[in-house]
């Protein structure tokens, strides 16, 4: 694939800056003030015009306001009444929020989890209307359209207009997520514009007072904003706002590795990644791609020549450790945008799988030197940063469908397990630092420079990637009490009795005859040896605070 052209010319090594400038504070709380100030009106135009049972002696129901605009008479078979009627089911609140459960679906597929639970939150704006609606049961005005599918006997707050105002959020926020100021002119103007139909529409056919309208939109912009607040999005305004501090501020300048492979949409991928980078006050990103011949060697060695302040790596544990090999001992700091399957080292050091959520880590989190482990075999050499292993591990790697892995994600280790659910044994020679050499037979010896590993199975309790050791696990299960105490293992992540776990610096394996191995979960071949020993530090990460 033809690498795409970068954001800007590579530079030349810039001097050291600050820290990046974070976003004033002020604008933090657009999205609170908005919030508690639309529930704030809500409730207060909830007495004011529908108090019902908040205020049983009242009997008040605003009709200054009501009267202000009194519903027409319209004609239930006119064409602007049949005009309207349809405007209305095709808007009916509960069509919206399934449109909105499926933008649920879509971010959290796009790993934008952030953005996938402040759209669930808005779409709980509409059974909490009904909720309210029902509870105040204030009537809908009489209306000849008081049979149609687009009718509700109560009419306060109006469900269509609660249900548009966040249909509209949503709209905007999705134009937002893709960072491309047509498609934010765009949706804001549908936005504005369909609230304002539904309105018209709602207001026509007799279905809504003026004040059961203003009730509706209130609701619903307390919600959007709800949303907005939990989910950690910036607020429309809010983005508004930073546009002026949009420029940069400093010399500071990232690199992005990325696998095309493991993106559906690249452009979206890059979009995201200049709207967080900008914000950060940092210099335009420089891009280097991935290829099948090379999964991140030479763009590693590209970026340090660059002089660039950070590498991001946007792929699966492949892409992880072909750009941690050249990075370590450099000090150039890494970050991670997890796009693969396993996601080992994100997983381990807690980096989150949602892209913008990884993004803005990487441009502020903190740095955490960790441990790399050279590892030698038959055919020459080289580093992992999560494990390594012989025998059984690596034969249910490379019995693993690349195409069920798509589908079924972790699940697909499963599959290959129980396909490899009987198998074949080896006898190799251990040798731990400076021990006396140990003989047995196997069927797996699978190192750790973490714990947690494919799968998300635990199986070195006691390993961290900063404590200068790799751990290493010998099973031989023969029997099927065997197979249940390693499965308990994993399952509580506590070490059991019937294999082997160990700890050291240095480790040999020396097989009877050549095994199966693998490197960070990818597959590299047979060898007889397997020789590791940790490199103390040698990769600077980016961590959560």
């Amino acid at each position: 694939m033809t690498e795409p052209p970068c954001d800007s010319a590579i530079p030349a090594a810039p001097a050291a800056a600050s820290p990046s400038p974070r976003v004033p504070r002020r604008l933090k709380y657009v999205e609170a003030v908005l919030c508690i100030g639309f529930a704030l009106a809500f409730l207060v135009w909830t007495y004011l015009s529908a108090p019902g049972p908040l205020a049983p002696g009242a009997t008040h129901r605003s009709p200054a306001i009501d009267a202000l605009l009194p519903t027409p008479d319209a004609q239930l078979r006119s064409a602007a009444g049949q005009l309207a009627e349809a405007f209305a089911t095709l808007t009916h609140p509960f069509l919206i929020l399934g449109l909105i459960a499926a933008g649920v679906a879509y971010a959290y597929t796009a790993r934008m989890r952030r953005l996938s639970v402040s759209l669930a939150i808005a779409a709980a704006g509409i059974p909490t209307q009904y909720l309210i609606a029902l509870y105040l049961a204030r009537p809908a005005p009489g209306s000849t359209f008081s049979d149609s599918i687009a009718a509700f006997e109560y009419s306060y707050p109006n469900a269509h207009i609660t249900a548009m105002t966040l249909a509209s959020w949503v709209l905007v926020t999705l134009a937002r997520a893709h960072h491309r100021s047509t498609m934010v002119a765009a949706g804001t103007v549908l936005g504005y514009a369909a609230v304002a139909v539904t309105a018209v529409s709602q207001w026509y056919m007799g279905l809504a007072a003026l004040s059961d309208l203003i009730g509706g939109f209130l609701l619903g912009a307390a919600f959007a904003n709800l949303a907005l607040r939990v989910g950690g999005i910036d607020a429309i305004l809010t983005s508004w706002v930073n546009r002026r501090l949009s420029r940069a501020s400093s010399e500071k300048r990232a690199a992005v590795i990325y696998n095309p492979t493991k993106f559906d949409d690249l452009s979206l991928l890059r979009r995201r990644v200049a709207a967080e980078v900008r914000a950060a006050g940092w210099l335009p990103t420089v891009w280097l791609e991935t290829t099948p011949d090379d999964p991140g060697r030479s763009m590693a060695r590209r970026a340090l020549e660059a002089g660039v302040d950070l590498v991001m790596v946007a792929g699966g544990d492949g892409t992880v450790r072909a750009v941690s090999s050249e990075l370590a001992g450099t000090e150039m700091p890494m970050a991670l945008i997890p796009a693969g399957t396993g996601n080992l080292l994100a997983r381990n050091l807690s980096v989150p799988l949602d892209t913008d959520a990884a993004i803005r880590l990487a441009l502020h989190g903190r740095l955490q030197a960790i441990d790399m482990v050279t590892c030698a075999f038959d055919d020459g050499q080289e580093r992992f940063v999560v494990m390594a292993g012989m025998g059984l591990d690596a034969q249910i790697m490379e019995s693993t469908d690349s195409g069920l892995k798509k589908v079924i994600r972790s699940g697909a280790y499963a599959v290959a397990a129980v396909q490899n659910a009987i198998p074949d044994p080896f006898t190799a020679t251990i040798t731990l630092d400076d021990a006396p050499p140990v003989r047995r037979q196997m069927v797996m010896a699978l190192m750790g420079n973490v714990g947690t590993i494919t799968g998300g199975m635990t199986l070195f309790p006691r390993a961290t990637p900063s404590d200068g050791l790799v751990d290493l696990l010998l099973a031989s299960p023969g029997k099927v009490v065997d197979w249940a105490r390693l499965g308990a293992q994993i399952l509580t992540g506590q070490e059991m009795e019937g294999f082997t776990l160990t700890r050291a610096r240095k480790v040999l394996i020396e097989a009877d005859r050549p095994v199966p191995f693998e490197l960070d979960g990818d597959t590299a071949g047979s060898t007889r040896t397997l020789r590791a020993e940790v490199e103390d530090g040698a990769l600077h990460v980016v961590v959560p605070q």
